[in-house]
């Protein structure tokens, strides 16, 4: 280590011409175009329930997809929410803060490796019903505040029920609702 560290003072050190002239390279932004994850190991999964949710290849993605957040491994979920015989996993991405699920993606495993197969992009809480009736349904319930309303506490609640159909999610229903935790509604 101080070999490495004495090696760079003296190339900062040096007064030569060419060292002053050398051209640095400058670092650009490449997008990504496709919504679809690779692990970062080599060997090809068969199952989703073998993807590592704490690998930052894996999830760094979804994170990016939602403007930010983190993945907790023990909120992903197997349901075949396909409809083709084989578990999906189901990956809520969290705010990190009081904002609650920032939105969800459905990973199947495409050629031996992760792939995104849909996101949903509304947040608030996001649960898989009835998993166990032939893959079930994705509920999400969002926060709305009428005026007067404290930021912690709105009146009512957005639910919104997807499905699984041509592979995307579809919106099925949306309603509002009193929201339960608060009195006076």
């Amino acid at each position: 280590m101080s070999a490495v560290l004495a090696a760079v003072l003296l190339v900062g050190c040096n007064s030569s011409e060419e060292a002053a002239t050398t051209p640095t390279a400058t670092p650009t932004a490449t997008p990504t175009a496709a919504p679809t994850t690779t692990a970062s190991a080599t060997a090809a999964l068969t199952s989703v329930q073998q993807i590592d949710f704490t690998d930052v290849a894996i999830i760094g993605p979804l994170i990016d997809h939602f403007g930010g957040g983190e993945v907790d491994p023990n909120r992903v979920q197997y349901v075949d929410l396909t409809h083709d015989g084989t578990d999906d996993a189901f990956v809520i991405v969290e705010s990190g803060g009081t904002a609650g699920d920032s939105g969800a993606a459905l990973l199947t495993i495409e050629d031996g490796q992760p792939h995104v197969a849909g996101y949903i992009e509304s947040g608030g809480r996001i649960d898989v019903r009835f998993p166990e009736v032939g893959g079930g349904i994705v509920v999400t319930t969002e926060g709305v505040w009428e005026p007067g309303d404290a930021e912690c506490c709105p009146s009512n609640l957005r639910e919104s029920t997807y499905e699984w159909e041509d592979n995307a999610f579809v919106l099925r229903d949306e309603q509002v609702v009193d929201n339960p935790d608060v009195e006076d509604n």
